[in-house]
C-alpha cells in the first residue's frame, strides 16, 4: 500500500501518556500512514507500551536510541521515513482523528511542502483546554499559499518554531537537507525556520488538530530554563545555514524578529534564584553579542513590529540586570492588575444581572 504520510513519535520516559497518543494516531482516519516510535533511551515503561502496540498494528515500528535528544530521535524517524509526507508528534500529546486526512489533503490540493494548523493548550493537571499556538493570521497574505518571495517580511513569524504542528512534504525535506540540530534545546528551531524559508508553497488549516500537554510532571520541553545558549545555537546555525542558500538577506528582517521573541522569552524563563546564573549568561549574551551575530550591529524600533517587545529589547541592550528585573516586575503588576480588574468587571456585571433575574421569574416587572 503506498504511504501517504509517516508519523514520527520521538518519546522518552513518557509511560503515562503514550497509550493516548498513539491511541489517536493509530485511530486516524487517512489510510496509508506508517509510524515510527523513535525512543531516546528511556528508563521507564515506554518502550515496552510502545512494543505492546507495534505487535498489534503492523503500520507501527519501535527503534530505541541511546539517550540524547529529541532532535536526533526525529532525524532518526526522518531517515526511515517512506511517506510522501511527514509529521513529527511528541508521544506525551494527543490528536484529532482527522488531522492526518486534513493535512494531508491540504498539502495535495495545494501541492504544497508545508501545511500549518492550530493546537489546543491542555493542562495536564486540570485537563482544561484552551486554543493556543494560535497561527498570527494578521501576517498572511491573500491566497491559498504562501512563501517567501510573496511574504518575506512575516515568513517566520506567521507561526511558532515547533514542528508538531506541521506536516511536511518528505522530498522537500530530504532534497533540502534540513535535519533537527542535535541539541539538548531548541533542536526544532534550525529545522522549522529553514524549512519555512526555503518552501515554495505553504498553506494554512484554521482548526486546532493538535492537543499539546502543558503543566506536566517530567516532561523532555517543559523546563524552559535548562541549556539557556541553546537557543542562540538554533539561530546562528540557522543564520549561517540560510547565508549558505543565498536567501538570509530576503528574510532578515522577519527573522531579527523571531529572534527578539525566542531571546526575551527564553531570558524571562530565567526567573528562579536556581537559574540565577543561566539568566545572567544569556543576559550578557542578548545584550553584547546575540544581535551582532546575526548581523544586526544597531537595531532600530522601525525594525521590531512590536513596540512592547522593543521596549522590553532595550532593558536589556540598554540597561542592567538590576534594571530589567524592576522593568519585568512592572509588566507583570500591570498584567496582574488587568486581570484582576476584568474578573471584577465580570462579576459586578454578574451581580448587576442577578437581581433582574430574580424577579422576572417571580412575574414582577424590571
Amino acid at each position: 500500500m503506498e504511504k501517504k504520510v509517516t508519523v514520527v513519535v520521538p518519546s522518552y520516559n513518557t509511560e503515562k501518556q503514550i497509550e493516548k497518543c498513539l491511541d489517536t494516531i493509530c485511530a486516524q482516519t487517512l489510510s496509508g500512514i506508517e509510524i515510527i516510535v523513535v525512543d531516546d533511551g528511556s528508563t521507564d515503561n515506554t518502550v515496552s507500551v510502545a512494543e505492546e502496540y507495534a505487535k498489534k498494528d503492523s503500520r507501527i515500528s519501535v527503534i530505541k536510541n541511546q539517550h540524547s535528544n529529541a532532535g536526533e530521535a526525529r532525524n532518526t524517524g526522518l531517515d526511515r521515513a517512506e511517506g510522501e509526507y511527514i509529521v513529527f508528534w511528541d508521544s506525551d500529546d494527543f490528536f484529532a482523528l482527522t488531522a492526518l486526512e486534513k493535512l494531508y489533503k491540504k498539502c495535495k490540493a495545494e501541492n504544497a511542502d508545508i501545511c500549518i494548523c492550530d493546537a489546543f493548550h491542555v493542562d495536564d493537571k486540570s485537563g482544561k483546554r484552551v486554543l493556543g499556538n494560535k497561527n498570527n493570521y494578521q501576517y498572511l497574505v491573500k491566497g491559498n499559499t504562501y512563501n517567501r518571495k510573496i511574504n518575506p517580511d512575516y515568513i517566520l513569524n506567521i507561526t511558532t518554531n515547533v514542528p508538531w504542528n506541521k506536516m511536511f512534504r518528505t522530498g522537500f525535506i530530504k532534497d533540502q537537507g534540513i535535519r533537527f540540530q542535535s541539541i539538548e534545546r531548541a533542536n526544532d528551531a534550525f529545522f522549522t525556520m529553514s524549512a519555512m524559508t526555503l518552501a515554495e508553497r505553504i498553506t494554512i488549516i484554521k482548526d486546532p488538530l493538535i492537543y499539546w500537554r502543558t503543566n506536566q510532571k517530567i516532561s523532555t520541553t517543559s523546563d524552559k530554563s535548562r541549556s539557556p545558549m541553546c537557543v542562540f545555537k538554533a539561530f546562528e546555525e540557522t543564520e549561517r545555514f540560510l547565508e549558505e542558500r543565498g536567501v538570509y538577506d530576503e528574510v532578515k528582517k522577519s527573522f531579527l524578529n523571531r529572534a527578539v521573541d525566542s531571546y526575551l522569552y527564553s531570558l524571562k524563563c530565567q526567573k528562579s534564584l536556581s537559574t540565577i546564573d543561566n539568566f545572567r549568561e544569556s543576559f550578557d549574551y542578548i545584550k553584547n553579542e546575540a544581535f551582532g551575530k546575526l548581523g544586526w550591529d544597531k537595531i532600530e524600533p522601525t525594525d521590531i513590529y512590536k513596540q512592547n517587545k522593543y521596549e522590553t529589547l532595550k532593558h536589556v541592550t540598554e540597561g542592567s540586570y538590576e534594571e530589567y528585573m524592576i522593568f519585568m516586575e512592572g509588566e507583570l503588576q500591570e498584567k496582574y492588575n488587568k486581570t484582576i480588574n476584568s474578573k471584577v468587571y465580570k462579576l459586578a456585571k454578574r451581580i448587576a444581572w442577578f437581581p433582574r433575574m430574580l424577579r422576572k421569574r417571580m412575574g414582577k416587572k424590571i
